[in-house]
Parts: structure tokens; C-alpha cells; sequence
């Protein structure tokens, strides 16, 4: 598969129909058809459901799973390409992906230092959760990842990053639970829940939970702790999240209430160490040393 094949492809999706993507790309509109019909043939799949008009295009199974492909194809293709042109020159950006917590304070702090020796480096953060965070890793569209623990980190090099976040319960003030100082177990027994993607399989809240587990309702899952108090917000649900990731003060609507007995999130910094890591990154894990 050619490279501008790819491009072209991404296009065609994103643009929402051969025509419209030819426009944006100043081919035209046949020529771009016949690429498509070639890069389907090469595949050996049909990778759209066409419609009667142009912007009628819908991806088949086969084209999603190529759409995200080549997204990270050119991703990867563009950083080897700005990292040639970088040179001997520290310069470049550096990928963190990351979970959201307030121990991401410490990783602004190593950014900052990088950014006072190295003016020309730029860190590009990229919010998930621990899956993808790992996946993007191994792909090497990350050149970092901020994983909460526990996690598998056999196959990575790392470092924890001290602290921590105090999980608890996010809701409106006008809940029959804002009034408690501190939430327990059996607290959370038929209460609408969201909660954070993955973290009812760590060991740290499952083991608060206990057989209290098994009573929970979820009725969503989030990775971002704001979008998450939107739905609180519109009484949709409770979220279960660490403190300090969405404003609780009185004109907001929302409060916060700590787990008891406590229970903390802890996090640590991973890369792949079977691979050369470019100069940009290698200046970010000596940054972040010295600010540990």
C-alpha cells in the first residue's frame, strides 16, 4: 500500500464521499475513485457501501478497521518524517498518552524543564485509559504512558510517579448521599454509576468494594472525569472518579464525597525499552528524572 493511497483514503472518510474528498485534495473526482477501487483490489475487500450520490459513503467493517489503521500509518509516517528533518537538533514532539489524575502535575513539571533547555520540543498529550494507553504504546504512536496501577508492566521500562488520587463519589449537592462525609461500600448498593473504564477490574477498588461488588450498578463508563460531570450535572447518574478532576464548588451543583476506608490511585510512567527512543523523548525521561 502506498503511502498516498492511505491519505487519499482517510480523506474520502473524513470528507464523507469521493467527491467532497477530491475537491479538498485537487484530483479528480474518477481518478480518485479508481485509487479506491485499486486499494480495495489490493486488499482483496470492499471497503465502502456505496450510496446513489457522492456524499452517500458508508465504511464497511473492513474500512473501519483500515480507517484506524491508516490513521496511525500516517501518524507514525509523519513523526519519522519530522524526526529526520529534526536532525542533530533536539527538537520534535514528544507523545504522552495519559489517564487523567492530578499526578499529571509532576509530568508538567518535567515538561516545563524540557521546554527551558529545549525550546523546539512540543509534547503532545493524548487522553485514554489503560488498554489503549498500552496500544498505543506498543504501536508506537506513544512515547510515553501514564498508567494507573496495577497494570502488566513486563514489557515496558517505567518509573512511578509519587502521589496519588483519593477515589470517591461525584454527585449533585441536592443527593441523599451529599450529606455524608464519607461514602462506604454498601453506600453505593442500587445507585447509578459511572465509572472510570477498567477500574472495577484493579485490585486497589475492587478490594474496597468486596462483595459489594456484585451489587453495583453501572449504568455508564468514562474516561474523562468531565464529561463525566456533565451527566452527574443532568442528574443522569453518580460517578465514581478521583478527587479534584471537576469543580465542585457550591455554584456548581456538584459535590464530592471521599471513599471510606480511603482508597488512592497510584500511577506510574511507562515506555517500550526494546526500542530506540528518539532524542525528543530522551529528553523528556532525563527532565522527568531530575523532577522526581
Amino acid at each position: 500500500m502506498e503511502l498516498r493511497s492511505l491519505r487519499h483514503f482517510i480523506a474520502v472518510v473524513e470528507e464523507g464521499g469521493m467527491t467532497a474528498a477530491a475537491d479538498a485534495l485537487r484530483i479528480s473526482q474518477p481518478a480518485l475513485s479508481r485509487q479506491m477501487s485499486g486499494l480495495e483490489d489490493e486488499l482483496g475487500v470492499t471497503l465502502f457501501i456505496r450510496g446513489n450520490r457522492a456524499r452517500e459513503i458508508e465504511l464497511t467493517s473492513e474500512g473501519r478497521l483500515l480507517y484506524r489503521r491508516a490513521r496511525e500509518i500516517m501518524e507514525l509516517a509523519d513523526r519519522a518524517r519530522s524526526e529526520m528533518r529534526d536532525g542533530h537538533d533536539i527538537a520534535g514532539d514528544v507523545h504522552i498518552a495519559a489517564a487523567q489524575s492530578a499526578v499529571m502535575c509532576v509530568v508538567a513539571r518535567a515538561a516545563v524543564l524540557l521546554r527551558e533547555r529545549h525550546p523546539n520540543i512540543t509534547v503532545q498529550l493524548h487522553d485514554d485509559f489503560g488498554a489503549n494507553i498500552m496500544e498505543r504504546l506498543d504501536n508506537g504512536l506513544a512515547d510515553f504512558g501514564v498508567l494507573v496501577q496495577p497494570a502488566d508492566m513486563g514489557r515496558y521500562g517505567s518509573v512511578p510517579l509519587p502521589g496519588g488520587d483519593p477515589m470517591g463519589l461525584l454527585m449533585r449537592r441536592d443527593h441523599p448521599l451529599a450529606g455524608r462525609i464519607g461514602i462506604g461500600p454498601q453506600d453505593l448498593d442500587g445507585v447509578p454509576l459511572i465509572v472510570p473504564r477498567g477500574v472495577l477490574g484493579r485490585g486497589d477498588l475492587s478490594g474496597w468494594l468486596g462483595r459489594c461488588a456484585k451489587r453495583l450498578r453501572v449504568v455508564g463508563t468514562t474516561n474523562l472525569m468531565y464529561n463525566a460531570g456533565c451527566f452527574v450535572r443532568e442528574g443522569y447518574a453518580c460517578a465514581v472518579g478521583p478527587r479534584g478532576m471537576v469543580d465542585t464548588s457550591p455554584e456548581s451543583g456538584l459535590c464530592f464525597r471521599p471513599f471510606e476506608p480511603a482508597v488512592s490511585t497510584h500511577l506510574a510512567i511507562a515506555w517500550k525499552d526494546d526500542r530506540p527512543m528518539p532524542p525528543a523523548a530522551e529528553a523528556f525521561l532525563e527532565a522527568l528524572r531530575e523532577v522526581l
